[in-house]
């Protein structure tokens, strides 16, 4: 599903005020990811749709190179595909069957994977405005929504560049994201991509949470 942001017209007065605006909520969430990327263990649990329906992913990240993802669907929640990673060597099962050692190449995708969404300090989080305070499932936080998202193409218009025709317009299928932060501890709490006036009901949602006790250790055998 496409995700675009429909950039509105303002009048010039109005655009110079926003941009300081925005360039100070932009700080902020940069400096959220930032403190993220610094804590020693983070998790990560998403609900997401595909191609055989709902599943939950969730990711435990424990530095300075562990990760467990486990992902669980609709249709089998008691056969669990789960991912661990300790140091340059990866593991994978299905439910209970047997460890099987991923490939390198595999693994080293893994490993990129694992720097970029929680080892390394982000360089460039995009642009926000600030949306308020709020309460989210009994937690307060504070909200951003994000400007000028990157324009996904198509399979069609990317098939059109290659014959080197004019690619259609991409569907008016919207969506923004929202970046909700923990206003006591600062760190990220949740993203989401919602249609506009639909934030109540995100066609995609990331929760993070940070206990202290994860443990991820090699397979045993």
């Amino acid at each position: 599903m496409t995700l675009i942001l429909r950039a509105a017209a303002a009048a010039l007065v109005v655009a110079a005020s926003t941009t300081a605006a925005s360039a100070d909520c932009t700080r902020e969430v940069l400096q959220s990811f930032t403190r993220q990327s610094n804590t020693d263990m983070v998790r990560k649990e998403m609900n997401l749709i595909g191609e055989t329906g709902p599943f939950t992913m969730t990711i435990d990240y424990v530095k300075p190179d562990r990760m467990r993802q486990v992902v669980k669907t609709l249709i089998a929640p008691d056969k669990p595909t789960e991912t661990i990673l300790v140091g340059t060597d990866a593991w994978s099962r299905t439910g209970t069957d047997a460890w099987q050692k991923l490939d390198k190449s595999t693994t080293d995708q893994i490993v990129s994977f694992f720097k970029s969404t929680f080892a390394e300090t982000p360089a460039n989080v995009g642009s926000f405005e600030c949306l308020g305070a709020e309460t989210i499932e009994g937690q307060k936080v504070r909200a951003f929504k994000g400007l000028d998202e990157p324009k996904q193409k198509t399979p069609e218009q990317i098939e059109a560049e290659k014959k080197g025709e004019k690619p259609a317009e991409a569907p008016k299928n919207e969506a923004v994201r929202v970046v909700y932060l923990d206003v006591g501890t600062g760190l990220p709490a949740r993203i989401i991509f919602a249609r506009e006036g639909m934030l109540d009901k995100p066609i995609f949602k990331e929760v993070y949470s940070y206990p202290t006790d994860i443990k991820i250790e090699k397979p045993a055998g």
